[in-house]
């Protein structure tokens, strides 16, 4: 057994085997990377070299990536990560993805559905393993360092029942509910992320794989990124800020005029909007309700005068409804940094 502890999240030690001590040493350094590197932030996701680029899986629980990316591995294609990937973004061309240097993990048991040929080569190359893991000894493993642009986002939905491996755009807000899930640098501003995340997913596709059998998985990407289009080279790398925590937002005040707050970032990615507040402490995705209310309050308005147009709006609403449901609203907004009475 092997106690275990780090520096980076300060938490109780913890006795493991040497399987699972390796995962948290792992995962400590993905945590600790950020902290030594202010240009990089970290992501859950698996990458995969196709082309000379980077396919990127988010991390979604029980979606398959692990094992996707090692049929992957066993089809030729060179995996950068299959569970941390740090990314930097330049001010030009696609965002840069770098290999820790970590070698692949398959959750045990290997579905049956794999087949004997993926069996016998995880058998072949297969490196320290215990109950719930077992690490892959590539031969090609990307090394510590290198880097390679993004090339798509794919997010996976495999299926148990039999289902034809099928990949279609989608638009690139579900890309990014999925990565903000997934980005695990809390302390880096909100702000900057939402900034470089709109950029990536702004110059870079964005699929959905739905798919049951790894081998259908396989070829439907193998024959969807055989190339990719000419990019400029990469700009220089500006270093994200750090969050403020620390200060509560003051509360509205009884008959305040409401305003945006100076300083909160907005973008719109796909069809919803994103803020993030000026010390860049959290990204809220705001539903259509409160991306209206935000555009409102562009020029000063008291909760009474948006109760009024929302009354408008929706004219068999209840007034109580309305009022009920816009101060729950405006108290959210508030208490987020989003907005000042």
């Amino acid at each position: 057994m092997f106690l275990c502890e780090t520096h980076v999240e300060p938490a109780p030690p913890r006795k493991l085997d040497a399987v699972n001590a390796a995962c948290d040493a792992m995962a400590g350094l993905a945590m600790a990377l950020p902290a030594e590197d202010a240009t990089v932030i970290c992501l859950h996701a698996a990458g995969v070299a196709m082309a000379g680029r980077l396919v990127v899986f988010p991390n979604v629980r029980r979606a398959g990536k692990s094992t996707l990316s090692a049929a992957l591995a066993h089809a030729g294609h060179r995996v950068f990560s299959d569970d941390v990937l740090p990314l930097s973004f330049p001010s030009a061309g696609p965002p840069l993805a770098r290999s820790m240097g970590i070698s692949p993990r398959l959750r045990l048991p290997l579905p049956e559905a794999a087949g004997p040929a993926f069996h016998t080569w995880v058998a072949a190359i297969s490196g320290p393993a215990n109950r719930q893991y077992r690490y892959l000894s590539l031969p090609d493993q990307p090394a510590h360092g290198e880097t390679l642009p993004l090339g798509a986002f794919v997010i996976l939905d495999r299926r148990d029942e039999p289902t034809a491996a099928l990949l279609e755009p989608v638009p690139p807000d579900l890309a990014m509910d999925a990565l903000l899930h997934q980005n695990f640098t809390r302390d880096r501003h909100s702000g900057d992320v939402l900034q470089a995340m709109a950029g990536a997913l702004d110059g870079l596709p964005i699929y959905r794989l739905t798919y049951a059998d790894l081998a259908g998985a396989v070829a439907c990407l193998g024959a969807a990124f055989r190339s990719w289009p000419v990019s400029p080279p990469p700009g220089p790398v500006a270093p994200f800020r750090l969050a403020e925590f620390g200060a509560e937002p003051a509360p509205l005040g009884e008959g305040a005029r409401l305003r945006q707050r100076v300083g909160v970032v907005a973008r719109a990615i796909g069809g919803t909007l994103y803020l993030a507040d000026p010390e860049g402490r959290a990204i809220h995705r705001m539903d259509p309700l409160a991306a209206a209310i935000w555009g409102v309050l562009e020029e000063p308005a008291t909760a009474g005068e948006l109760a009024a147009v929302l009354g408008e709006v929706f004219p068999e609403t209840p007034a109580e409804r309305i009022v009920a449901d816009l101060d729950g609203l405006l108290d959210r907004l508030s208490g987020a940094g989003l907005i000042v009475g």
